[in-house]
């Protein structure tokens, strides 16, 4: 059995490694029985590191409610937790049809033989990276600079254990338990994050790649203002057209399908980044008592909160924006050599591209550029509503 998943896009290829070895993604060499013991052993982690987690803070949210200060502190990795469940859970039961996305964009791309579909391939799957490289260096600056600090609680993170945690061997078990809850939080959020992305860039991709056929649809063909196609050119053409279309629409329904899947853990996200955005500002912005290290460390986690809402907004717009794209691309070609009825075609695809891909939250939400400037003016909102409060 291989050790690696091999995806031709290097973000997919990362992350499916990382979430199978979580036991998180199945791999298709795996038995029946290999499969059931790799679905236990995720639920297992799921349950130790996220559940557990979620439990410990929010009886700490009950215990010291009313002290808006630590409060805001507890909430910030509470609703970070939050945002990582909800993800595990929709990567768990909707694994089946993203898998089927990620496998149909896959053969997609692995049969584009192209030089520049090849570099349409190659600048997305840089994009992608690049996006990876950040948000790993957000979350390791992050975290190191969250163990360093000075904190208002005996261990890393505010929890109320159901015992004693001040006494061996409950202080050794509480405190593995927050080591462990701090490093795979941010391993599991970056990796989740970067997956979902990788899925949508990969159905804008397969966009891009129709644009392209589109474009070239007369390549190799001889046309000009004067000379109208030949019969035999006009049968050559259509077969071309016809595969674009069928890639054209392939590439709608796994955008669609992708926006069906991720729309209710889009919304939690946003909602829990405004959480995220406003209280860790809350905290620098108002408690004076904290140190330098800690200030660095949620200066970090207020970046990595906004550069997420930027990750998901940003591939929304790019989704629209390529599926837009096909339209122009239609117009490019030399369609005023074609006959009529490849005219009535080629304006079909154009009045279809007018209602462009989308990538939603909760089905009401469109995630685009101007969807994120919305978020950060909420954000800012609620954190002046938090400065008034305090004072």
């Amino acid at each position: 059995m291989a050790f690696f998943i091999r995806n031709k896009m290097l973000g997919l290829t990362i992350t499916l490694n990382t979430l199978s070895w979580a036991g998180l993604i199945m791999r298709d060499q795996y038995t029946k029985t290999q499969r059931i013991i790799v679905r236990v052993y995720g639920w297992l982690v799921f349950l130790y590191l996220f559940v557990a987690a979620t439990y410990v803070q929010i009886a700490d949210l009950i215990d010291i409610w009313g002290d808006l200060d630590l409060m805001a502190e507890t909430s910030l990795l509470l609703f970070m937790e939050l945002a990582v469940i909800s993800k595990i859970l929709t990567l768990i039961f909707k694994y089946d049809k993203i898998m089927e996305i990620i496998n149909g964009t896959e053969d997609i791309l692995c049969s584009e033989n192209r030089l520049e579909g090849q570099k349409i391939i190659a600048s997305i799957d840089k994009e992608t990276t690049r996006f990876f490289q950040y948000y790993t260096s957000s979350v390791i600056f992050t975290t190191f600079f969250w163990f360093l600090g000075e904190h208002s609680s005996t261990f890393f993170i505010r929890a109320k254990y159901p015992f004693n945690e001040l006494k061996s061997p409950g202080y050794e078990f509480a405190l593995i338990h927050q080591c462990m809850m701090m490093v795979f939080t941010g391993y599991f959020e970056f990796n989740i994050n970067i997956f979902f992305a990788s899925v949508v860039a990969g159905c804008r991709c397969r966009l891009k790649l129709v644009a392209l056929s589109l474009r070239n649809i007369c390549i190799n063909i001889p046309v000009n203002k004067k000379n109208l196609i030949t019969p035999e050119e006009e049968k050559l053409i259509t077969e071309r057209l016809h595969c674009a279309i069928s890639q054209h629409k392939y590439a709608l329904d796994a955008a669609e399908d992708v926006k069906h899947c991720l729309s209710k853990v889009l919304l939690v996200q946003l909602t829990v980044s405004i959480v995220i955005i406003c209280t860790t500002a809350y905290q620098m912005a108002v408690n004076k008592s904290t140190d330098t290290i800690q200030k660095l460390s949620m200066a970090g986690y207020l970046l990595g909160a906004s550069f997420e809402v930027f990750l998901f907004c940003f591939q929304g717009q790019s989704l629209s924006n390529a599926s837009e794209d096909i339209a122009d691309a239609v117009y490019e070609c030399p369609w005023y050599t074609l006959t009529q009825p490849l005219k009535r075609t080629l304006l079909i695809i154009m009045m279809r591209a007018q209602s462009p891909a989308i990538l939603t939250a909760g089905g009401f939400v469109t995630l685009d550029i101007t969807e994120y400037m919305a978020i950060m003016k909420a954000s800012y909102s609620f954190f002046t509503v938090l400065q008034q409060v305090s004072e």
